[in-house]
């Protein structure tokens, strides 16, 4: 019986993608399409910080500097080595991995708050950087005329798309493995995990690797999407919204902080007419979700799917 709820939860979720995936093509709606790009890289970036946040309990504020800079990492080979877009996003993604290896290694001696004090600083020295040295970032204007993917935008939907999920599925996959369990076992219980010869150390780093491999995928997304970038990807803005996305999805599922990228950027649109209080108003939506429902919009997801299920239990 369980096999077969599996299979239907499946289905559904396969038919809910699809019909999803034929939106653009069937309403050619230029405004949501590009909407939807926009969510699509930052529910890669929001997936990616689960890894680090949600499996091994580093608070991480940093996590946004590893974004900018795949960005701009991105954006250099294009314009200085002439390499294509598509292998731009990679190169992001590999500095994205040795940031966070650096990153990592550096702040295995912090935790929870002095943890992310220090990356919090990261972030700002980043921006910093990004300012000072405007000759090759192009500082507040930033770089434009960067080539990008397409000038097609249903083709980068679908592009953004296939990454966003190849991204979900690698990190699902890693978040069952024993790897995954390992990161958990940290996070619930560090001095306890470490008796049970957990290494810490090599999985916290690799936790960090990880994730910010695919904030750097994101980064070089973001870039080679928009055609430009700047100092501005640096903004704090960028950091709370992330945050939002993470708290109001659902942090420890991966899926969820995905799902919160499409409610905080929609709901952002939806609010641009009161372009100075969205970010307040989904700090207070944050903050009701998690007081209704503790375990965000994948937990209320996962409550009305296993609903049916449980009536079938009650009959029984």
């Amino acid at each position: 019986m369980k096999k077969m709820w599996n299979h239907s939860v499946l289905i559904l979720a396969i038919l809910i993608l699809l019909i999803y995936a034929v939106y653009p093509v069937v309403t050619g709606d230029s405004y949501l399409i590009r909407v939807f790009i926009l969510i699509h890289i930052f529910a890669i970036l929001a997936a990616s910080m689960d890894i680090i946040v949600g499996y091994t309990g580093q608070l991480t504020a940093g996590h946004t500097a590893i974004w900018g800079w795949g960005a701009f990492f991105g954006a250099w080979s294009i314009v200085y080595l002439n390499i294509p877009p598509v292998l731009a996003i990679i190169i992001g993604g590999v500095v994205g991995a040795l940031l966070g290896l650096g990153i990592g290694i550096l702040c295995l001696r912090f935790r929870y708050l002095l943890l992310t004090l220090v990356t919090f600083a990261i972030l700002i020295l980043s921006y910093a950087l990004a300012r000072q040295f405007a000759s090759i970032t192009g500082g507040e204007l930033g770089i434009h005329g960067i080539p990008v993917l397409s000038t097609n935008r249903i083709i980068v939907f679908y592009i953004s798309l296939f990454v966003l999920i190849a991204t979900i599925v690698s990190l699902k996959l890693i978040g069952r493995s024993e790897i995954g369990m390992r990161m958990r076992a940290i996070k619930d219980n560090e001095e306890g995990a470490k008796v049970l010869g957990v290494d810490v150390v090599k999985y916290k780093v690799m936790a960090s690797v990880i994730g910010s491999f695919f904030a750097g995928v994101a980064g070089g997304l973001y870039t080679t999407y928009m055609g430009s970038v700047g100092a501005s990807i640096f903004f704090l803005d960028h950091l709370l919204r992330l945050i939002l996305m993470w708290g109001i999805g659902g942090g420890g599922t991966i899926i969820g902080p995905a799902l919160g990228a499409y409610v905080v950027i929609l709901l952002g649109e939806y609010l641009r007419f009161i372009e100075e209080y969205r970010l307040i108003l989904l700090g207070i939506a944050l903050i009701v979700i998690l007081r209704v429902f503790p375990a965000g919009v994948y937990g209320v997801l996962e409550k009305i799917l296993s609903y049916p299920k449980r009536l079938r239990g009650d009959h029984k």
